[in-house]
């Protein structure tokens, strides 16, 4: 019988999972019910516990150029189809701040937005969308994969020491990690909600 341990830390280590992670990233955009961080934390941690320097820029790079063409995939099927995205469409909410932004301050708009659950379908989606030049949503999507990325990779890095490189615990705390992030930043969406002030009618 295989061990899982060494299944998953074969996993970890196989030179297939730079380019699985880049397509992971790319289609946690469309697809966010499958989400790619816990995958990001797991292999950050185990490479940062072999002591794998490279493998961990390998890893940022993927989901950089993952997060890339995910965006680039949103930001098209915003601008060719309205039905594609239609469930992004609301009148409050994410979507209704990113669009009030995106022309004004498309970097902030799309930065702001992508550590949000959700937030990278709305934000993205509705600057192809609204139109938003490509030389204003260049630099935008590529400070929005930048900060990200960083982001994701730090906690994985942080990770490693906890873990020891076992690929088990690696695992686990990446989907850990995962769902308290997604918590918080759905927490403080809740919270942005509740402080809105109310307008009369």
């Amino acid at each position: 019988m295989t061990d899982p341990s060494a299944l998953i830390g074969y996993l970890l280590q196989s030179p297939w999972l730079v380019p699985l992670l880049a397509v992971a990233v790319m289609c946690d955009g469309p697809f966010p019910f499958l989400p790619s961080e816990p995958v990001l934390f797991s292999a950050t941690a185990a490479a940062l516990a072999d002591g794998d320097r490279w493998r961990i820029v390998a890893l940022f790079g993927a989901a950089v150029v993952g997060s890339l063409l995910g965006d680039a995939m949103l930001y098209g099927a915003g601008r060719s189809s309205h039905s594609v995205v239609r469930g992004t469409r609301r009148s409050d909410g994410t979507g209704a701040w990113v669009r009030r932004h995106l022309h004004r301050r498309p970097v902030a708009a799309l930065v702001a937005t992508r550590l949000l659950p959700g937030g990278r379908l709305a934000s993205v989606s509705a600057a192809g969308r609204v139109r938003l030049p490509l030389r204003a949503f260049l630099p935008a999507t590529v400070a929005s994969a930048l900060v990200w990325s960083t982001w994701m990779t730090g906690i994985g890095v942080l990770v490693g020491p906890i873990t020891h490189g076992d690929p088990l615990m690696s695992v686990l705390a990446g989907f850990v990690l995962a769902a308290l992030v997604a918590s918080a930043a759905a927490a403080a969406k809740a919270l942005l909600r509740l402080r809105r002030p109310v307008v009369a009618v």
